[in-house]
């Protein structure tokens, strides 16, 4: 057990709490300082009471509880009994202040002796996790509960507000796949579609709208270039017959002649 736990202001509240009171529970997570906040009230009770301090505790922990309340609370008169001590007591034999710890009502042979005890004391102090018995709760009261995430210290700065982006249009990239597929193109700029379906599987929705973007570029100047392709390739147009190009190289000669004879 640790003294400089008493320092931290949410313990140091829960103390004082349960000292106003009169008694009391609290309801604390394993690490969060039940068993201290348990000891400092009830030796502080004691004290300004100028009643004795009967600690009900595993006897495993009996010397290190002893020393606790000497620092805390030297002039506190206190006594540390195990369970099975406490079921011996005779009724009534106990006054002033009682402080439990729950864990120890998990044999069934005490608890009905240290339900009569808890009646007979002048104060009630209990400490239990979730999990532990709950024979004392209707007598101790008021009842607290700390949390570790209570102990947390608070962040020294605000978090960063993350905004999460707005969906991808997919209509782009799906009006661009459905053009290629109107559009004949030769194999090699396949390879345009290749990186957009790779662009697609990334996770981060503002890199594929940039990729989508760029996909976009280099898709337009692919179908201008195989437009080009075709162009270059393209059959003569059967509608133009050599009968009408005949009549066009000699309307051709004939204007050629004209300007000649005009010459001196």
């Amino acid at each position: 057990m640790d003294s400089s736990v008493l320092r931290h202001p949410r313990i140091a509240e829960a103390v004082e709490t349960l000292v106003t009171a009169g008694g009391g529970r609290i309801t604390y997570d394993i690490g969060g300082g039940g068993r201290e906040i348990l000891l400092a009230a009830g030796a502080r009770l004691a004290a300004e009471t100028n009643t004795p301090l009967t600690i009900v505790e595993a006897r495993t922990l009996h010397s290190d509880v002893r020393a606790f309340v000497r620092e805390v609370q030297p002039e506190a008169r206190s006594a540390v009994i195990s369970a099975e001590e406490a079921a011996l007591q005779p009724d009534g034999s106990i006054n002033g202040v009682l402080a439990v710890h729950a864990d120890i009502l998990r044999d069934a042979d005490v608890r009905k002796p240290l339900l009569a005890m808890a009646r007979s004391a002048d104060h009630l102090l209990v400490a239990r996790h979730d999990y532990s018995d709950t024979t004392l709760d209707a007598l101790a009261t008021p009842g607290l509960v700390l949390r570790l995430r209570d102990l947390m210290p608070p962040a020294s700065r605000p978090a960063p507000i993350t905004r999460t982006p707005a969906p991808m249009d997919m209509s782009v990239a799906l009006r661009l796949v459905r053009q290629a597929n109107r559009d004949v193109l030769p194999d090699q700029d396949f390879a345009v579609f290749d990186d957009m379906a790779e662009a697609l599987k990334r996770a981060d929705p503002a890199e594929v709208r940039q990729r989508i973007g760029e996909l976009r570029s280099k898709y337009e100047a692919t179908i201008e270039l195989a437009r080009q392709r075709r162009a270059a390739t393209r059959p003569p147009d059967p509608s133009r017959t050599p009968r009408d190009h005949g009549q066009e190289q000699s309307a051709a000669h004939q204007q050629h002649r004209s300007q000649g004879t005009g010459r001196t």
